[in-house]
């Protein structure tokens, strides 16, 4: 399968997740409802920018930014830095690049779904959509998403790759 198809696959499926859970019924019969108290964590992490989240995305990219910095950029990075060589050889080996052009707040707490552009050397442009979440006060990309353009663009997923 062509990682442009893939991915629309990946995107639409957390597209339909998110879909299905925006659908629940009403059942507070019209009254108002106070919204959920937030966490001093969620308050320190405010929904950063699209252009913060391709930067983040570049430094995940970037094999000149040691490992340790990294592992807040990606869920489960500390435990398989590995996966950074392949986000990295995706920029290196197939010239991909990420660019992040919109941010919304994603139906659970704690999660953004991203807008993102994968420009690839002589290919259109795809549209996907990126999911990130919050762990411990630091917006990072789920693994999840970046086991799949690992997978998707013919590279070799690291180990953790089989849990996500």
């Amino acid at each position: 399968m062509s990682l442009r198809r893939t991915i629309a696959a990946v995107s639409l499926s957390a597209f339909a997740l998110g879909g299905l859970a925006a659908c629940g019924g009403d059942d507070n019969d019209g009254r108002e409802t106070a919204p959920a108290p937030t966490t001093s964590s969620q308050q320190a992490a405010a929904v950063p920018t699209a252009e913060e989240l391709t930067v983040l995305l570049d430094q995940a990219s970037d094999p000149n930014v040691p490992v340790e910095e990294k592992v807040n950029l990606v869920e489960g990075g500390a435990e398989a830095p590995e996966i950074f060589d392949q986000i990295a050889a995706l920029k290196e080996q197939q010239g991909a690049s990420v660019v992040i052009t919109g941010v919304a707040e994603g139906d659970i707490p704690g999660t953004l779904i991203a807008n993102a552009v994968i420009n690839q050397p002589g290919q259109e442009p795809i549209n996907v959509q990126a999911q990130f979440i919050n762990q411990g006060g630091n917006w990072m990309l789920q693994k999840s998403f970046a086991c799949a353009l690992i997978t998707n663009a013919g590279l070799e997923p690291p180990a953790t790759c089989a849990a996500a």
